[in-house]
Order: structure tokens, then C-alpha cells, then sequence
């Protein structure tokens, strides 16, 4: 497998939704991934993202899991965190753009009550 972002980290300070495009170069019929997780500045995890998939891809299957990764840049390398991984995987022969739409929240508060949450609107170049 392989990563079609290495990983997203963001502080649980902002409190606003938005949107986001995001584009991709995927191999058909292989299955590629997106990790997700959350750090504060001072590198404690804060969780896994809540997941809503707004969209599916019309020509492949999406999976979302909740996993531990281990952070790869400074400041907080080698640290173990919770988060969650989306794998999209072509239908076999499939050639040409695919889309999907996933919303993911975080938590703003320790009572976990408050969420803020991104749309990702994903645009797949299959090759």
C-alpha cells in the first residue's frame, strides 16, 4: 500500500468548519491510504477523528479504520497516536476520475461534546 498523504496534524484550537479540495493520483485496482490524526502543540494525542462519509466513490470501496500511528516529523517523532485511516481501493480495470466526500471531527473540549469538523472533498485521478 501507499500513502496518498503522509499524515494531516492539526491543533484542536480552531473551532470553525470548512471545506477542503483535495486531489489524488491513484494506480487502479490498488488500495492507497489517508492517514489522519490529531496532536496538541505539546504532542498528547487527542484522539480519533469522528468519521462521516458524506459521499462514496462511485468506482471503488472506501474503508474507515481507527488506528495507532507513530508521528514521522519533529516535534513529536516517534510518538504514538490515535487516529483514523481511509483506504480507497479502484474496481478492478477502472480507469478515470472517481470522488468521494468525508467529514471529520475533533473534539474542542475535554467533555468531548463539541466537535469541529472538515469536509474533504476528494477528487481520484485512477491510473
Amino acid at each position: 500500500m501507499r500513502s496518498l498523504v503522509a499524515v494531516a496534524a492539526m491543533l484542536p484550537l480552531i473551532t470553525v468548519a470548512h471545506a477542503e479540495d483535495l486531489r489524488f493520483d491513484v494506480r487502479s485496482g490498488r488500495t492507497e491510504y489517508r492517514e489522519m490524526y490529531i496532536y496538541t502543540d505539546n504532542c498528547v494525542s487527542s484522539g480519533q477523528f469522528r468519521t462521516k462519509v458524506l459521499k462514496e466513490p462511485e468506482h471503488g470501496k472506501l474503508v474507515v479504520r481507527r488506528e495507532t500511528f507513530i508521528a514521522t516529523q519533529p516535534p513529536c517523532q516517534g510518538r504514538k497516536f490515535v487516529g483514523t485511516k481511509i483506504y480507497y481501493t479502484s474496481a478492478k480495470g477502472f480507469r478515470g476520475t472517481d470522488h468521494l466526500k468525508v467529514s471529520l471531527g475533533y473534539a474542542v473540549d475535554t467533555s468531548e461534546k463539541l466537535y469541529t469538523y472538515t469536509t474533504y472533498d476528494v477528487t481520484l485521478n485512477v491510473r
